[in-house]
């Protein structure tokens, strides 16, 4: 009996550790940029042991230092697609969707590009979320548990130029005063 115990808890332990590694990430996890710079990262799935005919999610980030430009879904989804309801106040998408019945896809694939434009200095989680409309489906219409895994964006201030010559015109000043002052 105990063996048999020991068996049905290894057994439920590997069913729960496969169906956890099917994850949607942002990539890379970790972006350095400038204020005012425009970059992209990418929403990457990995590990679908299934055929995947589409799924969801949802986007979230602080409005107060990145700006989303725009939301591109590859042409391989080519049954229906969504780039989701953006609302810039609050920093969130809804209902970012995709389908093939094309071809299917399993594996590794790319569900979305996301491009920023870093509009305020520090730093902003962008996370992903289920969309509770649009979950994760295979080709036997059978619903996906997904792994969300969120990413990070560090914006640096730059001094504009305007702020950097006043800097070296003041440098320059105090120099001359030195200088002065020793004759």
């Amino acid at each position: 009996m105990k063996l048999h115990q020991t068996l049905l808890a290894s057994a439920t332990l590997l069913a729960c550790l496969a169906a956890q590694a099917q994850t949607v990430s942002i990539t890379p996890s970790l972006s350095n940029v400038n204020l005012g710079d425009t970059f992209s990262v990418d929403v990457a799935a990995t590990g679908f042991p299934d055929k995947i005919f589409g799924g969801g999610y949802n986007l979230a980030f602080d409005p107060a230092i990145l700006q989303l430009d725009a939301v591109t879904i590859p042409a391989s989804w080519e049954f229906a697609t969504s780039t989701g309801l953006l609302d810039p106040v609050a920093g969130t998408v809804s209902d970012v969707f995709f389908n093939t019945f094309v071809a299917p896809i399993k594996g590794d694939f790319l569900t979305a590009t996301l491009k920023f434009t870093a509009v305020g200095s520090g730093t902003s989680a962008i996370s992903l979320s289920e969309s509770g409309a649009f979950p994760f489906g295979n080709e036997f219409g059978n619903p996906v548990a997904v792994t969300y895994v969120n990413g990070s964006v560090n914006v640096a201030a730059v001094p504009e130029p305007s702020s950097l010559a006043l800097l070296l015109a003041g440098v320059a000043c105090m120099g001359l005063v030195s200088s002065r002052r020793r004759t």
